[in-house]
């Protein structure tokens, strides 16, 4: 079962799904024309298959690849098809790929970083981009 990497995999799944959440009450706040036009540009076709690969490639960069994980992805989507969109198996297997892309990628950066750790090199420290900017006591950029 580590294999599978069942806790990652939830943390994402709970990321993703949280993440649709918002986009669907997002959506329930604009007159109906304009939800539907919302829910199906952005979360159906752009926005969704797009997170789908990035909170994988995300997680995966710290955990290693996720089998399971792509699969997931296609079960979020699954009722919320159900629910607002037509039915589109092949929309829901696209998400599924994605997921699975995303994971792929973050788990070849994770094999990057593995691999600068065994040569003798330090750890990258991660930083966010907003944090790196606004770091006031970050001497370097001031001499």
């Amino acid at each position: 079962m580590k294999k599978l990497k069942l806790k990652a995999t939830a943390e994402a799944s709970a990321i993703l799904l949280g993440f649709f959440l918002f986009g669907i009450l997002i959506s329930l706040l604009f007159d109906e024309v304009t939800a539907n036009l919302f829910r199906i540009v952005l979360l159906e076709w752009a926005a969704f298959p797009m997170l789908c690969a990035i909170v994988g490639g995300v997680v995966s960069m710290k955990n290693g690849f996720m089998p399971l994980y792509g699969i997931c992805a296609g079960i979020i989507f699954l009722p919320f098809m159900l629910i607002f969109f037509e039915t589109n198996w092949a929309l829901l297997i696209a998400h599924a790929l994605f997921g699975m892309l995303g994971s792929l990628f973050g788990h070849w950066l994770f094999l990057k970083e593995v691999k600068r750790i065994e040569e003798g090199r330090p750890e990258k420290k991660r930083k966010s981009i907003l944090f790196d900017m606004f770091d006031r006591y970050d001497t370097k950029k001031y001499k």
